[in-house]
């Protein structure tokens, strides 16, 4: 087997499965596949070796992450939002008073 990405041929003789059993791996979301040109379909080797050992593969961003970091992130992304959305409501609630 290459480094890297496998061709269907590679992968269906290491896990020793016919086309159709390759087809239901990838459609039952065990294993996933890659167009390369638009034409060709590899597969990732590091998840077709986790599957063949029954471990679950994770891609690196795919790590669980705390609770805070989660948080920051929601933070950095909605901040404007939930800033302008505060800043109406106060606005809302002046004028409403006066």
């Amino acid at each position: 087997m290459s480094d890297g990405l496998l061709t269907e041929e590679e992968v269906r003789s290491y896990l020793k499965v016919d086309s159709p059993a390759l087809g239901q791996l990838v459609q039952r979301g065990k294993l996933t596949a890659y167009k390369i040109g638009g034409a060709f379909v590899r597969y990732r080797k590091d998840e077709v070796v986790a599957l063949r050992s029954g471990r679950k593969f994770r891609l690196p961003d795919q790590i669980e992450r705390s609770w805070f970091d989660r948080l920051k992130d929601f933070w950095s992304f909605y901040s404007i939002y939930i800033l302008l959305s505060a800043f109406i409501l106060l606005l809302a609630v002046y004028f409403l008073q006066a």
